[in-house]
């Protein structure tokens, strides 16, 4: 496994892999949901990259950006264990962005509801960092997982703009026995407050059953709506089209149950696909 922190040296390893390169980025501290995007790659690609990078851009003040966990060594330890060969990426800010720590991209209309809606400008940071990313690995293909849907949405439509050779490919969301979807920021929480964190995919696999069961797409919106007049813990509960989220006005097209859920200074974002 080789470990390299600058874009020169980076570049220069990627010359001699040729083609069928998956990337997989991270921002670290590395949980098995992490480690399933890695076998996703080891299974279609030939030379795999991984990047552990904190991007600040997309902290907004006052969020977690300091306090995040970085558990480097940890995660070299967990690349290793199961692909000895692959290259690690692990970039400094400044080799990122130089003097200069700035967003480079507006992010599209998709960008400014649910999880944009409560953290202004977070995917113009996303969108920045990951098109730099793409341009410094030049992957084949690259691994997102299901969690963060709307960012993936972004990614993958970002990426057909600017980089149509590029292949997204979406990875289910790797859960916790509770059902809890496995998140970095879990390291966060209690061991009450991830008994409490389990309300979000019951809620959701609630609207889902009731979707499918019943049918009902103005039942599981009142449903919803009373949730979230009932529950302050969620930030915002919705169903959105899988397509470009954008509200439904029936159930004929597949669609996505979203939710943020905040315990204390934690946000849990989690969501079910549903076709019916």
């Amino acid at each position: 496994m080789k470990v390299i922190s600058t874009i020169e040296e980076l570049k220069s390893e990627r010359l001699n892999l040729g083609s069928k390169v998956g990337f997989v980025p991270t921002m670290g501290n590395l949980h098995a949901g992490h480690l399933r995007l890695l076998e996703h790659s080891l299974k279609q690609c030939e030379h795999h990259i991984i990047s552990i990078f904190v991007n600040p851009t997309q902290f907004a003040e006052g969020e977690d950006f300091e306090s995040y966990p970085r558990t480097l060594e940890a995660d070299l330890e967990k690349i290793e264990s199961i692909c000895p060969t692959a290259i690690v990426f692990t970039p400094s800010t400044k080799e990122i962005y130089g003097s200069e720590v700035v967003n480079y991209f507006k992010a599209p209309a998709m960008a400014d509801m649910l999880e944009g809606n409560l953290r202004p400008g977070h995917f113009d940071g996303v969108l920045t960092v990951v098109h730099k990313l793409f341009e410094i690995v030049a992957p084949d293909h690259a691994f997102f997982g299901k969690k963060d849907y709307q960012q993936l949405k972004l990614i993958d439509d970002h990426a057909k703009n600017y980089f149509p050779s590029l292949t997204i490919h979406p990875v289910e969301i790797e859960r916790e026995p509770t059902g809890l979807a496995m998140s970095s920021r879990n390291s966060y929480l209690s061991q009450d407050q991830k008994n409490e964190a389990i309300t979000l995919y019951r809620t959701l696999s609630f609207i889902e059953k009731k979707l499918i069961t019943e049918k009902d797409l103005r039942g599981s919106l009142e449903y919803i709506q009373q949730t979230l007049e009932d529950d302050e813990r969620f930030n915002y509960l919705s169903i959105r089209k899988q397509s470009d989220l954008t509200p439904p006005l029936d159930i004929s097209s597949p669609l996505v149950i979203l939710g943020n859920f905040q315990l204390g200074q934690t946000r849990l974002l989690d969501n079910i696909e549903v076709s019916i």
